[in-house]
């Protein structure tokens, strides 16, 4: 017995088709977005970490008489925030405002690395004190590379190194 078209129910290939493509479009659509949301969210969080990080090294200042820099770091205060360089007497930047009661805890970029080999991708944070004046450093996510952004602050190289594209002053 034939069917009648006319009372048949359900859907066409064609039409169930559209639909799959058209979900997958919105699918799509949504991801690019969440990532771009992601990404301004770190970005956030890491310029928050960079003002919290330059008036705790600014308090430590006021207890210490320097910017986080005799025994931290390198020794001179530079280097990576959570490295302790060569061990025992140099601790990490992170370990001298602890022990300094100026943070409670480490401060360590929203990427969970704290610190980097090379790469224009690289995110840690990295402090500085030179000539030209204390400098905490980061590579924002959501910022074009700039490799000029650190030719007046204390390490010309580490734009391309390290991709920094984003710093704060401390004094």
């Amino acid at each position: 017995m034939l069917r009648n078209n006319k009372n048949s129910h359900g859907f066409t290939i064609v039409e169930l088709l559209i639909v799959i493509v058209v979900i997958g479009i919105l699918a799509a659509i949504t991801i690019v977005a969440f990532t771009g949301v992601q990404q301004r969210a770190r970005d956030s969080q890491r310029m928050s970490d960079m003002a919290n990080l330059a008036k705790a090294i600014r308090l430590y200042e006021a207890q210490h008489g320097d910017f986080v820099e005799d025994g931290c770091g390198n020794g001179t205060g530079s280097g990576w925030l959570h490295s302790s360089y060569t061990g025992p007497p140099l601790r990490s930047i992170n370990n001298c405002l602890i022990d300094a009661k100026v943070i409670a805890k480490p401060i360590i970029d929203p990427s969970g690395l704290s610190s980097c080999n090379n790469g224009a991708d690289c995110h840690a944070y990295l402090k500085a004190s030179c000539a030209a004046g204390t400098w905490i450093f980061a590579n924002l996510e959501s910022r074009p590379q700039d490799a000029t952004h650190t030719d007046d602050k204390c390490y010309s190289a580490w734009d391309t190194a390290y991709g920094i594209n984003y710093s704060v002053k401390v004094n």
